[in-house]
């Protein structure tokens, strides 16, 4: 093993500083100990099968940039490609003093939780009716859909993160005290207020939920707060095999398959060709699937993913990329009305489209080379 102590990095990108308290490194396993400021100790565990891996992250941590999360809202440490496996995953809570006069810390806003609707969704004692952000959990039968495997016990275990209680079956009394923070968008198409939910312990519902695997982690533009936190919750209970990602009825489904239904997908397929448009990106997948890149969102698609793409689509080598896997809502088209019902019919427009805001929604299922 290998100990290195005290060793100063600079994050140049969000002008952070970061203290490596201890990094202990074998060749099977990396242990990192890092202070954001003043904020707690954040721990991070890396494990790769394979010689000299410990090695190679020593040189990556002292040679590169490296991103954390934590109550500053640095970042959180973006997923290694293929064989890194985050085991832990650090903390995007709240931290305050209980005893303070202070109603609720700096940015936030004391609530108080009165009924817990499914996963994802509460309702607050002053009327609103809160979709929390950063997760989307399995539907309890909304909509004319079936309830959906492990949607109940979405629903248990946030009153328990809300309760501070792991026996808690419901929410009891006038309404449960808890933290909301709001921003970006404030409402979605259904007028629920969009926000992150924190239990009075300071405790973050999302990150929670997400490393139990008991949703998936979604990231809209405007309201990425804690983004990269969210991202490393569920590469947590991708790696452990949790919840969602050790359940059958969650796997991805084809993009060429005919039986696609709407809604939120996991969905894999090959890129089978591009159009770049003054506004828009169309990627189109084998079968009836298109992928939307709106400019709008161009800050937030870049990424390996992007640009392996587009360095494809110049050299006309589309055909070569891997299997992409993606996430988000899938909408059908023929909902559209008669005229996008008539291209679609003419083979000119697929059946189905998938709109990709952030770069966290897609991945190559292989390495990126």
């Amino acid at each position: 093993m290998i100990s290195v102590q005290h060793v100063i990095l600079s994050i140049q990108e969000h002008r952070k500083w970061l203290i490596l308290v201890d990094a202990s490194i074998s060749l099977r396993s990396v242990l990192v100990q890092l202070v954001v400021q003043s904020s707690p100790v954040l721990h991070l565990i890396v494990v790769k099968k394979g010689p000299y891996w410990g090695l190679f992250l020593c040189l990556l941590l002292f040679g590169g940039t490296l991103f954390c999360c934590g109550v500053s809202n640095v970042g959180a440490a973006p997923a290694l490609a293929s064989g890194g496996e985050f085991l832990t995953s650090t903390a995007c809570d709240i931290t305050f003093d209980p005893a303070s006069a202070v109603a609720a810390p700096s940015g936030f806003e004391r609530v108080a939780v009165v009924q817990v609707f499914d996963g994802d969704t509460v309702l607050l004692k002053d009327g609103r009716k809160i979709r929390i952000v950063g997760v989307n959990t399995p539907e309890l039968g909304h909509h004319n859909r079936p309830v959906e495997p492990l949607a109940q016990q979405a629903k248990q275990r946030l009153v328990q993160i809300l309760s501070n209680n792991k026996a808690a079956a419901s929410l009891k009394g006038k309404g449960t005290s808890a933290y909301l923070k709001t921003g970006g968008d404030l409402k979605d198409h259904y007028g629920r207020t969009l926000g992150h939910l924190f239990s009075a312990q300071g405790v973050n519902v999302s990150q929670r939920l997400l490393e139990d695997g008991l949703g998936f982690h979604v990231s809209i533009p405007p309201n990425l707060w804690a983004a990269d936190c969210y991202y490393s919750a569920q590469q947590v209970a991708m790696a452990g095999g949790k919840g969602v990602w050790n359940n059958a009825y969650f796997d991805a489904n084809s993009a060429s398959q005919r039986d696609l239904l709407g809604g939120y997908q996991r969905l894999q397929g090959k890129i089978e060709k591009l159009f770049i448009s003054q506004k828009t990106i169309w990627i189109d997948l084998q079968g009836q699937v298109t992928l939307k890149l709106g400019r709008s969102d161009s800050d937030y698609h870049q990424g390996a993913v992007l640009k392996r793409i587009l360095d494809a689509h110049e050299k006309k080598k589309l055909v070569m990329l891997p299997t992409i896997e993606v996430q988000g809502w899938l909408m059908d088209r023929k909902r559209w009305g008669a005229k996008m019902m008539g291209k679609i019919k003419r083979g000119e427009r697929n059946r189905w489209q998938l709109n990709v805001r952030h770069h966290y929604q897609w991945r190559f299922l292989l390495p990126i080379k």
